[in-house]
């Protein structure tokens, strides 16, 4: 078998691939499969005699089944198509993600929900993590963010408050920023009870908060604005996003509160 012919073979018709999935649900008769699949009795058999031909599937009996071979090639090919179909779904979030060392494997997306920004809704992405962490419980969170986002410390703010216990890591130079822009309130966030944050010598690539059974990703673009969001609640996700989350943990520093508040002089 000859595997670039095949490849070229089952892309070169819609036709082919449906059929090749009809057989793998069940054996079936040239005029049944023709019926079932809505195509001409004369497309449908050509295709069967080239299945055979490949030594996809053979005829018993007037019925036509998949070999073993067939078998396989058409659960590769459905998978392939999946993870073509997941691509294509969240084609700008893994388009707006740094690098593949930050990539999911496309397979993991597939009972995820996410939101991409657009020109008409830009917040789309934005709401839809907001409506995430409102309609999700959990114990603890952890978080990966390579911005300051005002709208996200509200929403995560009123969880601590709550009482769940949350951990973030943010960049060295986003950490300064945060302390220049607001010393005071920097000082009292970092005195509240159940929250730590956590220095990570070089830039945060992308966004990431972990609860006790799910997962966000935000995806961000050049100038820092989230572009797209996914979420899911998949084992194997969870595990993914954990294990990218502790390779930005691990070597980052607590950032310890200050023995004084800096008030300022008269304050």
């Amino acid at each position: 078998m000859d595997a670039d012919g095949l490849a070229r073979f089952l892309a070169g018709s819609p036709d082919r691939r449906r059929l090749l999935a009809r057989l793998r649900t069940s054996p079936d008769t040239p005029s049944d499969v023709a019926d079932a699949l809505d195509s001409s009795h004369r497309s449908v058999q050509r295709n069967l005699a080239e299945l055979v031909d490949r030594g996809l599937a053979e005829k018993r009996h007037g019925v036509y089944a998949l070999t073993t071979v067939g078998e396989l090639v058409a659960e590769r090919h459905a998978a392939y198509l999946d993870t073509l179909d997941t691509l294509c779904e969240y084609e700008q979030f893994f388009g707006h993600l740094p690098d593949a060392e930050h990539t999911p494997d496309p397979d993991l997306l597939c009972d995820a929900d996410g939101a991409v920004a657009t020109a008409t809704y830009p917040q789309a992405a934005v709401d839809y993590y907001l409506d995430v962490l409102d309609s999700r419980s959990s114990s603890r969170i952890r978080m990966l963010s390579p911005v300051l986002s005002r709208q996200f410390h509200r929403v995560h703010a009123d969880h601590v408050l709550r009482g769940v216990d949350t951990d973030l890591v943010l960049a060295a130079e986003t950490v300064e920023t945060a302390r220049s822009l607001n010393p005071v309130e920097f000082a009292f966030v970092l005195r509240v009870d159940g929250f730590r944050l956590y220095r990570y010598p070089n830039d945060v690539a992308l966004g990431l908060t972990l609860g006790d059974d799910w997962a966000v990703v935000n995806a961000y673009d050049d100038d820092g604005q989230l572009r797209a969001c996914v979420s899911g609640d998949d084992p194997e996700f969870v595990a993914w996003a954990e294990t990218l989350y502790d390779r930005y943990r691990s070597p980052s520093t607590r950032v310890e509160p200050s023995s004084d508040l800096p008030f300022g002089r008269g304050g």
